[in-house]
């Protein structure tokens, strides 16, 4: 069996290029011809060349285009990109080759897409968000922060200002969407859509035809498993992530200072003078690599993903059970799928800094609580792990099904 997976980065720069890359060298080792298809480079040197070949187009994204005529024009179809995977695909036979398609509005296109299906071959495309029915691609309104109820690409939707930079760069979304889904028919295209939650895929699945097939996949977990944490002593409360209005970090601030707890911050970005601002006592770390990030959750009573987001798969808080540390999360996305309230972690109202401050103070003076629910959180979470051994096999038996149907 061969195998392309196609991405707009060559590197790792958000949560689906993640799974992507670091399923390369698995899948290859587990015995299929892999090769690896981006647009933007450089290309992760995390990738084994001896195992996996690696293509890469030299493209820039939207944001890293000089030309904002040329990234508006790519942005909706890169016919560069079209023709050069066209080139790649002559090496290929749609017989034995499956593409499998993460990311690809930042630079591929959906002319990459509609390539490929012209010439035969059998599209797999796992749902990292929710571009494939929305024009802002998180069915989320920026200007009135909140998740948009308006059915997407329907008139109202078109009509609404949700853009998170101005109503005109809306409706280039909007055209973007219609040729993804009208010239490129990449929603009727694809064969299989991988989706990482049954929340996300709950939301997704009334916007796409009937005919669509769906698998659920979760993503995978880079964590060995070790002994958990004992978070009843450690004292602080952590948010990992962007520091950006959506992702509710300011809403976090307020809620720790409400509740005299010790908040930090792990990540940066335009909101870090509002949260100094709302939370002087906060302490920032800024980015950190991996062994920071994982040495972060480790010293943290709990985690808290406040996220105003929809989300599709949060890896933050699986990470987090897997270290045996709970996480306190927002009840109206993604990150509920992994919290049985009250059990391996706390809900609060979305949006409201009162009940997410009772939560975090609730965990600050009852350490024996955030025990309770860290020992539960790390027992179900390693019941069934999300390792990427078993995220591997699964992509492998959805790769077998589409090239040999059961008659």
């Amino acid at each position: 069996m061969r195998l392309i997976v196609l991405n707009d980065h060559g590197f790792v720069n958000g949560g689906g290029a993640q799974v992507a890359i670091a399923s390369l060298n698995a899948l290859a080792e587990a015995g299929l011809d892999v090769t690896f298809v981006s647009s933007v480079g450089p290309v992760d040197g995390s990738i084994n060349r001896n195992l996996v070949k690696t293509v890469n187009f030299g493209q820039y994204d939207l944001r890293g285009n000089p030309s904002k005529v040329q990234a508006a024009v790519r942005g909706i179809w890169n016919s560069e990109s079209s023709f050069r995977f066209g080139k790649v695909l002559e090496e290929f036979d749609p017989k034995d080759t499956i593409i499998h398609l993460h990311t690809w509005v930042s630079s591929l296109s959906s002319s990459a897409v509609s390539i490929a299906v012209k010439k035969g071959f059998k599209v797999v495309c796992t749902l990292h968000d929710y571009s494939s029915i929305c024009p802002n691609g998180g069915l989320y309104n920026f200007n009135d922060a909140r998740n948009c109820e308006l059915r997407p690409m329907s008139l109202a939707c078109i009509a609404s200002h949700c853009d998170s930079r101005s109503y005109p760069h809306k409706l280039w979304r909007v055209v973007r969407q219609v040729v993804q889904t009208k010239l490129a028919n990449f929603q009727v295209d694809i064969e299989l859509f991988i989706t990482v939650s049954r929340y996300s895929e709950n939301l997704i699945r009334p916007f796409l035809p009937r005919t669509s097939k769906f698998e659920n996949i979760g993503n995978p977990i880079a964590i060995a498993k070790e002994s958990p944490v004992d978070v009843g002593n450690n004292s602080t409360f952590t948010f990992i992530g962007r520091l950006s209005p959506e992702k509710g970090a300011v809403l976090f601030a307020e809620a720790a200072r409400m509740a005299k707890v010790n908040s930090v911050f792990v990540g940066s970005g335009d909101e870090e003078e509002r949260i100094r601002a709302m939370n002087s006592t906060s302490t920032f770390m800024g980015w950190q690599d991996r062994k920071g990030v994982i040495k972060a959750i480790r010293a943290s009573r709990a985690v808290v993903f406040p996220s105003l987001l929809h989300e599709a798969q949060p890896l933050i808080v699986m990470e987090a059970a897997a270290l045996g540390v709970p996480v306190v999360a927002s009840d109206e996305c993604a990150a509920r799928d992994a919290i049985i309230d009250g059990e391996t972690g706390l809900l609060f109202r979305a949006r409201d800094p009162d009940d997410l401050s009772k939560k975090l103070e609730l965990l600050n003076r009852d350490p024996d609580l955030a025990r309770r629910l860290a020992a539960n959180a790390y027992e179900h979470y390693w019941n069934a792990p999300s390792t990427l051994e078993v995220h591997v096999g699964k992509l492998i038996n959805c790769y077998e099904k589409i090239l040999s149907p059961v008659v």
